[in-house]
């Protein structure tokens, strides 16, 4: 046993390699190790999976997939492997955020549900710690990290998407705590969230002044969800109807008129884990392999132009999982750091994948509008459809770029 210290935790920890042997024996007890080295995908081989950006299943098998997830989660964090960096007072196990990074890297050597529907957990967990009443604090982070609550962000109206000031959705004083009435779109998850965190208007100050967060019960009467159908076909969003929605007191995040800095930092913290975290490296998108194979099979390997081109885009992925790895420790980070790496990360990664989609669209010409029933190529476009989205999600390019001139680079605002 030694003792190991960083900003986040001044415990008595494991060591590294104690801490190894622990995670590897509960894995091995409680799931099934992944074969040797994944099979490399060959052209015309195998299921013609499409390649998609966004998880679009029907109903039954998401409600499926959500189910599994929760039930590995509980699992995981009943033998404290749930909230490795969390406050032990809290309901986590207060070890330095290494290990949580180790933890992560010795489970993906084993056949376990996706945390897919569970990303918000180490994004509006951090707020509520940081921003709610200690009732709060101590039920609503333990319980996501547990699987027993799942959150959705509901910011963007339909016109108020880069623009939040411009928010109408409205929070009033009810007597017994705020009753909310508005409309919010593009939310991801909402039909499945137990939770929320809603950016509302709660005065008629100019600026964000005039702006409140609060934490809803997405069940509750007055709470409407319907999906939002995209090009792809799938419904990956929704749009959420707020009718004198109920919140007690107890659901004001922070205090009032401090709504936006309550929704910068939940972006920032989303941000941070985007770009090491898009990308499809399952399905050979970010390690260039699927590519590689799709040049090959049309019969355009040999051209030096295409051959450049693969090369940026593989060259931009590795960018953006660097940069993403930088980010991943301040998702989870109690206080976030000032840092532009979240923000390069996101626009990294957005950049890139529009040039794979433009890539992908040149080199496949026809064959990616219709289904010809050639292996490999109309697999590509749900992702050329849905790459527009990532230019849109967790903040616009332009807001990105100004965000970083402003904030990191000292430059005037327009």
């Amino acid at each position: 046993m030694t003792i190991e210290a960083d900003a986040q935790s001044t415990t008595a920890t494991l060591s590294p390699a104690e801490f190894e042997r622990e995670v590897l024996a509960f894995l091995e007890r409680n799931a099934r190790r992944r074969g040797g080295a994944r099979e490399k995908l060959t052209w015309g081989v195998g299921e013609d999976t499409g390649v998609d950006l966004w998880e679009e299943p029907d109903s039954e098998e998401e409600r499926a997939r959500l189910a599994e997830a929760r039930d590995w989660r509980r699992t995981r964090f009943d033998a404290g492997f749930g909230w490795l960096d969390g406050p032990v007072e809290f309901g986590g196990r207060g070890l330095p955020s290494k290990y949580s990074r180790l933890y992560r890297r010795l489970e993906r050597q084993f056949d376990v549900p996706a945390d897919n529907y569970f990303k918000l957990d180490n994004v509006v967990g951090p707020v509520i710690l940081k921003y709610a009443n200690d009732p709060t604090k101590r039920e609503v982070p333990r319980a996501l990290h547990r699987g027993d609550l799942m959150a959705c962000e509901l910011f963007s109206e339909p016109e108020a998407g880069s623009d939040l000031f411009s928010a109408r959705t409205k929070a009033t004083r009810d007597g017994t705590g705020w009753r909310i009435n508005g409309q919010k779109v593009w939310t991801s998850d909402a039909h499945l969230a137990d939770v929320g965190v809603v950016f509302c208007r709660t005065g008629t100050e100019a600026g964000k002044s005039g702006f409140s967060a609060f934490l809803i019960n997405m069940h509750q009467p007055g709470v409407k969800v319907l999906p939002l159908k995209q090009m792809t076909g799938g419904a990956a969003f929704n749009e959420v109807y707020f009718d004198d929605a109920h919140v007690p007191a107890s659901g004001l995040l922070g205090e009032i008129g401090q709504g936006w800095d309550i929704v910068r930092e939940i972006l920032a913290r989303e941000r941070a884990g985007i770009g090491g975290g898009m990308g499809k490296s399952g399905s050979g998108i970010a390690n260039g392999e699927r590519l590689v194979e799709m040049i090959r099979g049309v019969g355009v390997s040999e051209d030096p132009l295409v051959r450049q081109d693969l090369v940026k885009a593989m060259t931009g992925f590795w960018a953006a999982r660097q940069l993403g790895a930088q980010g991943t420790d301040m998702v989870a980070a109690p206080f976030l750091r000032s840092d532009p790496a979240p923000l390069v990360s996101k626009l990294a990664l957005s950049i890139n994948l529009r040039r794979v989609a433009d890539f992908v669209s040149t080199v496949l010409g026809p064959k990616l509008a219709a289904d010809t029933g050639e292996w490999g190529t109309f697999s590509w476009n749900s992702f050329v459809l849905g790459e527009p989205g990532v230019h849109i999600f967790a903040g616009t390019d332009e807001i990105v770029r100004n965000s970083i001139a402003e904030k990191s680079l000292g430059m005037p605002r327009d």
